[in-house]
């Protein structure tokens, strides 16, 4: 299973969701638990605009 299919967000969720966690990165460049936030969130839209995009 993959990321984005564990992942119960829409895509404008998501993509929300990205724009807040690289915010959070901004404001604290060093938090690993921040980072690792962002690139799964990064994963899951990726991964979901994939799909989406081979379903058109």
């Amino acid at each position: 299973m993959t990321i984005a299919a564990r992942d119960p967000r829409s895509t404008d969720e998501l993509r929300q969701a990205l724009v807040e966690s690289l915010m959070a990165m901004i404001g604290a460049p060093d938090d690993i638990p921040t980072a690792e936030t962002a690139a799964t969130t990064l994963h899951s839209l990726d991964e979901r605009l994939t799909a989406e995009s081979s379903t058109r």
